[in-house]
């Protein structure tokens, strides 16, 4: 089953608590705390896979979640790390995390191998040996593990090939893409026989390239119309566009071939390209006459009008007989190699552009320090926000008094014990992240 689109829930793994241990050895009275530390939860990565072409193994499971951090044990044991969790997609994968009320773009995989971090594992809690020191001697609690990283994404497949064939339904791409790889598509004598894109591997002199045969288009596709809403998003990622006009449209028995009907096909394809996206119209574009067989002499004459009506013909095939399908495939191939080769110059290009941006300083919500914070009145109550401190406040057992007297003292330490009383006002709330802690202060 071919699948395009998909929103999906991903979890990182929580990390693992630490623990409460102590040396308990022979002719050792006063053993101290060993308990060790919880593992890390694991992460969920998205990863390229050229071996794959849909999106269908999130068509009926849609949460995946890492595999959690393992609690610490006594002796210094730290817990076992969990696994990451690798989710394998198309090339060309878009992915937007839609968690907010604003999706928002969260970056795209595009060859193989591209590997994308959607959610962090949480950290593991440490063991109360961690809190050993020369005024807490014993400490007789530990960190709970942090809870892992929550998302809801939106995959969006837009397929990458070097040639993308479009045209009207039933000029004939199925049978070309048909005729030049190994690709076996649906092909028959109705209108939109191919539901689907599909992707073939010609090889020519030694060398390989990706056509795409996109479903048929009419007028009004970008609205939605016929198949082209769903597969229009499939060309923007094709290199050159192999734009199939079919001569049988012109032909009317005793009369005269009627071309200005292969230059309305050619103008109602050009605008929905136009009207669906700009960086369309201005792909390389490469106009073909199909169905050559049909006529009795040479297509010369079709040529000919077309150029008149300024649209230049680069060749003319029978898809179903094969005339002048290898030809046509190994004019393509320098084509296709340039037009590679500037593609990949203007990654790289963007890469290095990528690495001179000026990073923007957000210090209250970028630092990981706990005094890095700040503090909001909201209708509900006083919202308290830093990442370090909102990490602390998951982590703590409040199950644990001496856990409890640790976290009030972090509190007075940066300052909002003090900010906090000139603040409320009676038994006002108050919020760290999203966890209510008045009752702790």
């Amino acid at each position: 089953m071919f699948l395009d689109e998909a929103i999906i829930d991903i979890k990182g793994g929580d990390g693992g608590q630490g623990t409460v241990s102590w040396r308990r050895e022979k002719y050792v009275p006063l053993g101290g705390p060993n308990g060790g530390n919880g593992g890390r939860g694991g992460s969920v990565f998205l990863v390229a896979d050229e071996n794959t072409d849909t999106l269908s193994d999130f068509a009926s499971r849609k949460r995946f979640a890492a595999e959690c951090g393992r609690a610490g044990g006594g002796q210094l044991r730290a817990g076992r790390s969990g696994e990451d969790l690798l989710l394998l997609v198309p090339p060309g994968t878009v992915v937007t995390d839609v968690s907010g009320e604003r999706p928002e773009m969260f970056g795209e995989l595009l060859t193989h191998g591209d590997r994308l971090l959607i959610a962090h594992g949480g950290r593991g809690g440490y063991g109360n040996a961690h809190f050993k020191s020369s005024t807490r001697q014993g400490p007789e609690f530990a960190e709970l593990g942090e809870p892992g990283e929550e998302r809801k994404v939106k995959l969006e497949l837009k397929l990458v090939a070097d040639v993308g064939i479009i045209g009207y339904p039933s000029v004939g791409k199925s049978t070309l893409i048909a005729a030049v790889s190994a690709a076996r598509p649906k092909i028959a004598d109705y209108p939109f026989t191919t539901l689907i894109p599909n992707l073939g591997v010609v090889t020519v002199s030694g060398r390989s390239f990706v056509v795409c045969d996109v479903p048929g288009l009419i007028e009004g596709a970008h609205k939605g119309k016929g198949l082209g809403g769903a597969f229009l998003k499939h060309i923007e990622r094709t290199g050159i566009l192999l734009h199939v006009l079919d001569i049988g449209r012109a032909l009317r028995e005793g009369e005269e071939p009627d071309v200005d009907a292969l230059v309305a096909d050619y103008k109602a394809i050009r605008k929905e390209l136009e009207a669906y996206s700009p960086t369309l119209s201005k792909k390389k574009e490469l106009v073909i006459l199909n169905k050559a067989d049909l006529v009795a002499d040479d297509t010369a004459a079709f040529v000919k009008a077309l150029k008149k009506a300024k649209v230049k013909v680069f060749a003319s095939i029978s898809a179903a007989t094969r005339k002048g399908t290898k030809e046509l495939m190994h004019d393509l191939l320098p084509l296709v190699l340039k037009e590679r080769s500037s593609r990949e110059e203007e990654r790289q290009e963007l890469l290095k552009e990528e690495g001179k941006i000026i990073p923007i300083l957000r210090p209250h919500l970028a630092a990981k320090k706990m005094g890095v914070y700040r503090i909001e009145r909201k209708a509900d109550g006083i919202h308290i926000l830093g990442e370090r401190l909102e990490q602390m406040t998951v982590m703590t057992n409040f199950d644990n008094e001496e856990a409890v007297q640790r976290f009030r003292n972090i509190l007075d330490r940066v300052g909002i014990t003090k900010a906090l009383q000139s603040m409320r006002s009676g038994e006002e709330s108050v919020f760290i992240g999203k966890r209510r802690v008045e009752e702790y202060l």
